[in-house]
């Protein structure tokens, strides 16, 4: 490696005197905007599997009858009772489809939009 590949690293602490060579000629590829857009979707797929029992609940808590004061905790037991845990995730399936291709085109066109519309080599 040339002398002029390397540069100091600045040191931190007090009396440090160890420090640390960085390479500077090397350099990262960038993720494809296709790349970017599958880690995109599995994210957003994964969250949506975490989070919707939750907003099962929520949802039922939302639009029950005027007359029942029942809470959050009450309606997740009385779920979990009638139709099991399965309960929980009824219509995950087609959340799930939806999430993904929602998800796909955000970050396509996010990263198609960031990578091409940006002058800077930067961000």
């Amino acid at each position: 490696m040339a002398q002029d590949e390397l540069r100091r690293a600045p040191t931190f602490g007090r009396g440090n005197s160890m420090s640390l060579l960085v390479n500077t000629s090397f350099s990262r590829k960038k993720p494809s905007v296709l790349a970017n857009a599958l880690s995109g979707v599995i994210s957003a797929v994964l969250a949506e599997v975490v989070l919707f029992p939750l907003d099962t609940v929520k949802l039922l808590t939302q639009t029950a009858e005027a007359g029942d004061s029942s809470g959050f905790l009450s309606v997740l037991v009385r779920l979990v009772r009638e139709r099991g845990i399965q309960g929980l995730y009824g219509g995950l399936g087609t959340s799930v489809v939806k999430e993904s291709v929602h998800s796909f085109n955000y970050w396509m066109w996010h990263g198609m939009l960031f990578r091409y519309l940006t002058k800077a080599d930067d961000t």
